[in-house]
């Protein structure tokens, strides 16, 4: 097996994992989760959830932005790769924030971490939603 065949494969896990979490997230468990009255009930419900989530979605991340790099650099980093690249790059450094630094400070209750949270998810969501198109450009 090639290491360009490895790399595509992991592209393709890498983003069919993550970016298909982050629209679990966004269209079934988030709302779900506004149903709940008790906001500590929520808290603990959504800490627990990503707490199982974050290590299957940042395997799958990494293997992503590490396999799209190299399968990009392999073409000659074409003006479209650099533009898939970068719009990974850039879900890649906020999904970084809200996973270690606004996340679990929205857990434990911080209202203000919790806004951030949202915001960067908001952001995230359609970004990862792009790369779906984007990344098929580098296989």
């Amino acid at each position: 097996m090639t290491v360009e065949l490895v790399a595509r494969v992991a592209l393709v896990y890498g983003l069919v994992l993550w970016a298909g979490g982050l629209i679990h997230l966004a269209a079934a468990v988030v709302p779900q989760a506004r149903m709940l009255e008790d906001r500590a009930t929520v808290l603990r419900m959504m800490g627990g959830v990503m707490k199982r989530y974050n290590p299957v979605a940042w395997t799958a991340l990494i293997a992503l932005t590490v396999s799209a790099t190299y399968l990009a650099a392999a073409q000659g980093f074409k003006p479209l790769h650099s533009a898939a690249l970068a719009v990974l790059y850039t879900a890649f450094t906020l999904d970084l924030f809200h996973s270690f630094v606004y996340g679990p400070k929205a857990a434990a209750g911080d209202t203000e971490a919790r806004r951030t949270a949202l915001v960067l998810a908001k952001i995230e969501t359609p970004l990862a939603l792009a790369l779906l198109p984007l990344m098929a450009l580098l296989l």
